[in-house]
């Protein structure tokens, strides 16, 4: 005679608590969606509008009136609200049809109670996406400033493009063995730690102590490369029509 089987459980616990379950994993990982959707939408656009700045000389009128300071933190803020509205414009839109059309057209039914938010885990996605997004935007600026033309800065936009991809290629490692070397190095690289540390987080893998290191590493980084980017905005709006040199825009600063 053959035994039934029991039914397994897949739920797993941690401190007593349901933990590991897909309505947990949700919305923490909407952090890293966003800066996806963010950094692929508007970082090109953020890189051109620097480069066309400099090529059409409107930079060095700007510049007679406006401190760079305040003119490229106002770009990166701007860049972001620009980011949140057209999220919104594309989200406003499908949560009018699912909440109130969800029957006409057929939509499945989504169990939204389902879903299990955890107020640490959703702060820390929010500060990994600013701090990543102030790295990021400050170092297309920089590279804006440096480069003469968009052909030569597309190529540093590709290969940075290409480090928030990366990850993805280890993310059997993010899920499985968090504390794999590979792993551990993606998540404190600065240009792979945004997406990675998000994956982390949103798995429940990212420890108090490493996501702190994280948020410091991007803010203090982003923070760095940002003052860098000012200066070199400044220099390169007088250099415009070659590539400027690192060496000669640090050697004036002493």
């Amino acid at each position: 005679m053959v035994q039934g089987r029991l039914p397994v459980d897949a739920t797993t616990y941690k401190n007593g608590k349901i933990s590991g379950d897909i309505g947990g994993v949700i919305p923490p990982l909407l952090f890293l969606v966003v800066f996806y959707l963010v950094i692929l939408l508007l970082g090109n656009q953020m890189l051109n509008s620097t480069l066309e700045e400099k090529e059409n000389r409107v930079t060095e009128m700007i510049l007679t009136t406006l401190n760079p300071t305040t003119l490229i933190v106002g770009k990166v803020i701007a860049l972001f609200i620009i980011g949140v509205v057209q999220m919104l414009t594309f989200a406003v839109p499908v949560i009018i049809g699912y909440l109130f059309f969800r029957t006409q057209l057929n939509l499945p039914s989504l169990d939204l109670a389902s879903l299990n938010i955890n107020p640490g885990q959703m702060i820390v996605g929010a500060l990994l996406l600013i701090g990543g997004f102030t790295l990021f935007t400050g170092t297309l600026v920089a590279v804006g400033a440096i480069m003469p033309t968009a052909k030569e800065a597309g190529q540093i936009f590709g290969i940075m493009m290409a480090l928030i991809f990366v990850p993805f290629y280890a993310v059997t490692l993010v899920v499985s063995d968090p504390h794999f070397f590979i792993v551990k190095l993606f998540t404190y690289f600065p240009y792979s730690a945004p997406v990675t540390a998000m994956l982390r987080n949103g798995f429940g893998s990212l420890s108090p102590l490493e996501s702190t290191i994280v948020i410091v590493e991007l803010f203090g980084l982003g923070i760095i490369v940002l003052r860098i980017a000012v200066q070199l905005f400044r220099y390169g709006s007088i250099e415009y029509s070659k590539k400027v040199s690192l060496k000669t825009v640090f050697a004036r600063q002493r």
